[in-house]
């Protein structure tokens, strides 16, 4: 592909799926779906604080900073996808576990799960 062609493809067709995969989609799910149930267990706890918020979504950011740097290790690699598909799994892992402590904290009984857990992240009905 020449230069031209390649900055054209950048701007007009560039589609994030066709090197990651459908995989992006669930990473941005659970990351969506964790800042959203964050901001519900802030309001059941009533510690919604801007500054707090602000810090949460920094972090991210960093996340997808994070899966931008997996594509490119990717590509230098030529593991076809194999490093982006691990460091997508952990990211969903580390999502899921923080889903799993928001729904704690709303009052959603999950005591299979949180006995696991830090006590101090975890609701109190679920100790």
């Amino acid at each position: 592909m020449e230069k031209m062609e390649q900055v054209q493809y950048l701007l007009n067709g560039f589609d994030i799926t066709t090197i990651v995969g459908n995989v992006w989609y669930l990473a941005l799910g659970f990351i969506l779906f964790d800042v959203v149930t964050g901001l519900l267990a802030a309001g059941a706890e009533k510690k919604i604080n801007s500054s707090i918020n602000y810090i949460g979504l920094i972090r991210k950011v960093g996340e997808f900073v994070a899966l931008a740097f997996l594509i490119f290790v990717d590509a230098f690699t030529g593991s076809n996808g194999i490093i982006i598909k691990i460091g997508v799994g952990l990211i969903v892992a580390y999502e899921g576990l923080s889903i799993v402590e928001n729904f704690s904290r709303i009052g959603i009984d999950l005591k299979f799960l949180t006995k696991y857990f830090d006590p101090n992240k975890v609701g109190k009905g679920d100790k």
